[in-house]
C-alpha cells in the first residue's frame, strides 16, 4: 500500500491510525474476533477509504469520493450477505462519523469545512444506494449485443480457445477491427468488472478474463502492423501506480492500426520514466489512462511536469477515473479527454496530421 497518496501524506496517514484504532475501540467484540489477518485487512480497507477521501479533497472534487460511497456501499452488499442492506447501510454511516469526529484532531482547520462537505455527502449517497435498492437501471442495446454476449460467455466459462476463435471469426466476418476493439471486447470487459463488483465472479476469475482478452487481442497484431505508415508517433502510460492497462493497450493498437507508431510503456509508470522517453521518442501526443481514482493526483503531476518541460507535445487523458469527476480534466492542461479509442485517434488525425 505503500503506493497510495495517503502514506505519502502525514495528516491522513494520522487520521488512518485514529479511525482504526477508534472503530475497534467501539466494537470490543469484534476486536477480540479479528485475528490478525483480519485485522491487517480492516486496516487496509480504512487506508483505501482515507487515499480516496485525500484524493477528492486535494483535487477538489467532491463527486470523486461521492461516486466512491456509492461504489463501496454496492461492493459490500453482496460481500456481506449476513448483514441486511439497512445494516450495511448503517455501519457505513457510523464509519464516516467516526471518520468526521476524528478530524476535529487530526486534519489542518483550513480543510475541515471541505472534508466535512465530502463525508456529509458521502453518507447522503450510503443512505440513497440502500433506499433505491432493487431499483433497474436502464442500459441501452449495445451495437453488437449477441457479439459481445457470445464473447462473455467463453470468458465466464474459461473457454480460452472459444474467446481466441470468436475474435478471428469477427474479423472474417468483416467487423471493423476498431469496433471489435471498442464495442466488443471492451464492453465485455466492462461487465466483468461490473460482475466482480457484485461479487458475481471471483478476482482470479476477473484476472483470467483479462489475460484470456490480452490473448485473443494477440492475434490481431499482423493485422494492425502491416498497415501503411502516417509519420505519426504516440507514447501511451498507466501512470503512477495504476495497473489497470486494458483501455491503454487497446490505445495504442488502435493508434498502431491506424498507421501511427506507438510508444507503449505499460502499467504503473513513473512520471520521470515517462519524461525520459519522450526525451528519447518525440512522440507528437501522450496519452495516460487512470483507472483507480486514487491515482488521478499522480496523473496531475504528470501532466503539469510534461507540460513544463514538453510544451510542445500535446497530451490525451482518460480511463474509468475521470468519470467518477466532475470534468476535471478541463482544469488541467491537456489538449483532449475521451473514453473512446476511436475519437481518441480521430482527433489525433483531425489535430496533428496536418502539422507531421
Amino acid at each position: 500500500m505503500g503506493l497510495l497518496q495517503v502514506d505519502r501524506n502525514p495528516e491522513f496517514l494520522r487520521l488512518t491510525n485514529e479511525v482504526f484504532q477508534r472503530q475497534l475501540e467501539s466494537d470490543p467484540e469484534l476486536n477480540k474476533e479479528l485475528n490478525e489477518a483480519a485485522r491487517n485487512k480492516m486496516y487496509q480497507d480504512v487506508i483505501y477509504n482515507m487515499d480516496v477521501l485525500y484524493t477528492a479533497l486535494e483535487l477538489e472534487d467532491e463527486k470523486i469520493f461521492e461516486y466512491y460511497a456509492r461504489w463501496l456501499y454496492q461492493l459490500l452488499c453482496p460481500l456481506m450477505p449476513y448483514c441486511s442492506r439497512e445494516r450495511i447501510k448503517d455501519q457505513m454511516l457510523e464509519h464516516y462519523a467516526l471518520v468526521k469526529e476524528c478530524l476535529k484532531q487530526t486534519a489542518a482547520k483550513e480543510k475541515l469545512d471541505r472534508i466535512e462537505r465530502l463525508i456529509n455527502k458521502a453518507s447522503q449517497v450510503t443512505a440513497e444506494e440502500c433506499e433505491n435498492a432493487g431499483s433497474s437501471v436502464f442500459r441501452a442495446p449495445r451495437r453488437y449485443e449477441k457479439e459481445t454476449r457470445q464473447y462473455l460467455e467463453c470468458l465466464l466459462r474459461s473457454d480460452t480457445r472459444g474467446a481466441v476463435y470468436l475474435v478471428s471469426e469477427y474479423v472474417k466476418k468483416g467487423i471493423p477491427l476498431t469496433d471489435i476493439y471498442v464495442d466488443i471486447i471492451a464492453e465485455s470487459m466492462r461487465e466483468v468488472g461490473e460482475l466482480w463488483h457484485h461479487h458475481l465472479i471471483t478476482v482470479d476469475k476477473e484476472h483470467y478474463c483479462t489475460s484470456t482478452t490480452q490473448l485473443a487481442l494477440a492475434q490481431m497484431y499482423p493485422i494492425i502492423f502491416r498497415q501503411k505508415r502516417k509519420n505519426g508517433k504516440v507514447l501511451v502510460a498507466c501512470v503512477g501506480s495504476e495497473l489497470h492497462e486494458m483501455g491503454a493497450r487497446m490505445v495504442a493498437d488502435l493508434f498502431e492500426y491506424d498507421g501511427w507508431d506507438s510508444i507503449y510503456l505499460g502499467a504503473a509508470v513513473p512520471t520521470e520514466s515517462i519524461l525520459s522517453s519522450v526525451d528519447v521518442y518525440h512522440p507528437k501526443l501522450i496519452a495516460l489512462s487512470v483507472t483507480m481514482p486514487q491515482h488521478l493526483g499522480l496523473c496531475k503531476e504528470a501532466v503539469m511536469q510534461i507540460r513544463k518541460i514538453h510544451p510542445e507535445v500535446k497530451i490525451a487523458v482518460g480511463g474509468h477515473a475521470f468519470e467518477t469527476t466532475n470534468e476535471i480534466w478541463k482544469k488541467w492542461r491537456v489538449d483532449v479527454y475521451t473514453q473512446d479509442a476511436r475519437n481518441l485517434v480521430k482527433w489525433a488525425n483531425n489535430t496533428l496530421q496536418r502539422r507531421i
